[in-house]
C-alpha cells in the first residue's frame, strides 16, 4: 500500500527539521508520531529549540495532523487528503503585557493573515505568574501533498521566531 499524503508530508517536515539540527542551528528535543485509534486520526509533532539557547529556552513544536474523514477521502479515492499544520512556541512569561509583543512578533514573521492564538497557564495559587505561554500560528487551511515543498521553506521562519521570541522568555 502506498504511503498516505500525511506520511509523505511528515517525512518532508521531519527531514527539513533534522537538516537544521545537523547544521547546528537547532536541537531537536522531542518528536511524536501518534495514531489515535478512538478518533481514527494521526498526528506528528516535532519539537526543537535554538542550539545553545539561554535558559529558559523557547521551544518550537511543528504539528501535522489528519483526521478520519481526510484519511478515508484519500484511501477511497474520492479526492485528495489534506492535513492541518500548526506551529507553536512555548515560553515562560512573567508579565501579561509580553503577550501583545509576542503576537506582534509572530505576525511580523508569519504574516498578518495568520491566526495567532496564545494560551496561558499558571500553577495555582500563583495567578500572578510566572505563566507558561503557548503561542500557536495557525494557517486556516489544509495543506496537501503538492504543498510539500513549502514545508522546508517554513523551517527558517520557525528558527527566526525562536530567535526573536527568546528575549521574551522569562519576562
Amino acid at each position: 500500500m502506498d504511503p498516505t499524503a500525511f506520511d509523505n508530508l511528515k517525512t518532508v517536515l521531519e527531514g527539513a527539521v533534522y537538516d537544521a539540527d545537523l547544521q547546528g542551528r537547532i536541537a531537536v528535543i522531542d518528536r511524536r508520531d501518534l495514531a489515535d485509534l478512538a478518533r481514527l486520526s494521526r498526528e506528528y509533532a516535532i519539537s526543537f529549540q535554538q542550539a545553545g539557547a539561554p535558559e529558559p529556552p523557547v521551544i518550537c513544536t511543528a504539528r501535522l495532523a489528519i483526521d478520519f474523514a481526510e484519511l478515508v477521502n484519500e484511501r477511497l479515492h474520492y479526492g485528495r487528503a489534506g492535513c492541518r499544520l500548526a506551529v507553536s512556541f512555548a515560553l515562560p512569561v512573567r508579565r501579561l503585557s509580553a503577550c501583545a509583543l509576542i503576537e506582534g512578533t509572530l505576525r511580523t514573521i508569519w504574516g498578518e493573515e495568520r491566526v495567532v492564538r496564545q494560551m496561558l497557564r499558571w500553577e495555582f495559587p500563583h495567578e500572578h505568574g510566572p505563566y507558561h505561554n503557548e503561542a500557536t500560528v495557525e494557517f486556516g487551511r489544509l495543506i496537501y501533498e503538492e504543498n510539500a515543498a513549502d514545508l522546508p521553506e517554513m523551517v527558517p521562519y520557525m528558527i527566526s521566531s525562536l530567535e526573536q521570541l527568546q528575549p521574551f522568555a522569562g519576562e
